[in-house]
């Protein structure tokens, strides 16, 4: 995995999502690492945290449908809104994010190294924002002797964007979109 697709594709989230912080980039890098494993305990409770968020947002054509998170494209998030505005089925939403969680095994390795690369560069303004090297260099050391643990979205980011997804190997993401017919573009 060379150097410069790992800035590409966290300058873009960092473009995309201004108001992201050190844990909102280290959640990206985790879950392109990982995909979704973490977050399927159960099929039933995945189901019904799918439908209970089904419920909470109301369907948005203006987002992006399907965003890029891995630095080769393997792994993306589905986007609810755009999902359900483009009456997207919930089940064939969650068949994909089950099957991506047993496809996606998840690799420490590639997350420590790409952590690696956010700290080395990611106080000098690289990916075009400042953040503080003193922090990215303690999450990094919390989250490696954790295990390179999951995290949750900032608090700032919850609010200034609402993260309403679901993490998806790139070919379950496209195969569950053209099965029904929807676009799949990857920003």
């Amino acid at each position: 995995m060379s150097e410069e697709k790992v800035v590409a594709l966290i300058r873009a989230h960092v473009q995309r999502y201004p108001d992201m912080e050190i844990l909102d980039v280290y959640k990206l890098l985790h879950q392109a690492a990982f995909g979704p494993g973490h977050a399927i305990q159960n099929q039933r409770a995945a189901r019904e945290w799918l439908e209970r968020e089904s419920e909470l947002y109301a369907p948005d054509a203006s987002e992006a449908l399907v965003e890029n998170i891995h630095p080769d494209g393997a792994v993306v998030r589905v986007h609810l809104r755009p999902y359900l505005a483009a009456h997207g089925s919930l089940n064939e939403l969650l068949r994909g994010f089950i099957e991506s969680s047993k496809a996606i095994t998840g690799d420490p390795d590639s997350l420590a190294a790409w952590w690696a690369i956010f700290q080395e560069l990611g106080g000098d303004g690289t990916f075009g924002k400042h953040f503080d090297p003193r922090v990215i260099a303690l999450e990094g050391r919390t989250h490696a002797a954790e295990h390179w643990s999951a995290a949750q979205h900032s608090p700032t980011y919850e609010r200034a964007y609402r993260p309403a997804y679901r993490v998806l190997g790139r070919a379950q993401a496209e195969g569950i979109l053209k099965a029904q017919k929807l676009p799949f573009n990857p920003l």
